[in-house]
């Protein structure tokens, strides 16, 4: 093992031994075996990166035209966009949303399952939206919980305790159930 060794550190740094030292030490057959080893090994790596590097460039050209199709298509598209808005066959209204206001918005999925989203929202909304759905009561123990305001989703279809997993997961917010009450701390 110390031979080895003494292998790894002639082939890192060969200037520090003399030529009749790095000689006396490929003289011995198993150290000689050792090296060639460590000659083939690295060859090997090298021919692998050579190849690794080549279908880089490959994966790199391909990227490259799948850009150029897609940045044609877009401009195909806005093309036909921009005419049909100057032939009058669509009309366009100008909405605008103030983030300071809060917010909910529907979506609805298959069924009954909606998706709401809040924008801007006091936690006091959410939970009293939650409440109603679940029907529970909502306890505040901290009345500046009540005005913390956040973004969030909330999917009608999953369980109560993946929407207050997923509200504890804000700074300063800290929700609980018991029986039939929210608890907000």
């Amino acid at each position: 093992m110390k031979d080895i060794e003494e292998l790894l550190r002639m082939t890192e740094r060969p200037q520090d031994y003399t030529d009749e030292e790095l000689q006396q030490l490929l003289d011995d057959p198993d150290m000689r075996t050792y090296y060639e080893l460590m000659v083939k090994a690295e060859e090997g790596f090298a021919q692998r990166k050579t190849k690794h590097d080549k279908g880089v460039r490959l994966w790199k050209i391909a990227a490259m035209f799948i850009g150029i199709i897609l940045l044609s298509g877009i401009t195909f598209a806005a093309v036909h966009i921009i005419r049909g808005q100057k032939s009058g066959g669509m009309k366009q209204e100008n909405m605008v949303a103030t983030k300071s206001q809060p917010s909910a918005v529907n979506h609805q999925l298959s069924g009954s399952d909606t998706i709401r989203t809040f924008e801007n929202a006091e936690l006091q909304q959410i939970l009293g939206e939650l409440a109603d759905y679940y029907h529970l009561d909502v306890d505040y123990r901290n009345e500046q919980a009540r005005h913390i305001r956040l973004y969030t989703k909330w999917n009608t279809a999953a369980p109560l305790s993946q929407m207050i997993e997923r509200l504890n997961g804000f700074e300063k917010v800290s929700i609980r159930q018991t029986h039939n009450h929210l608890i907000a701390e």
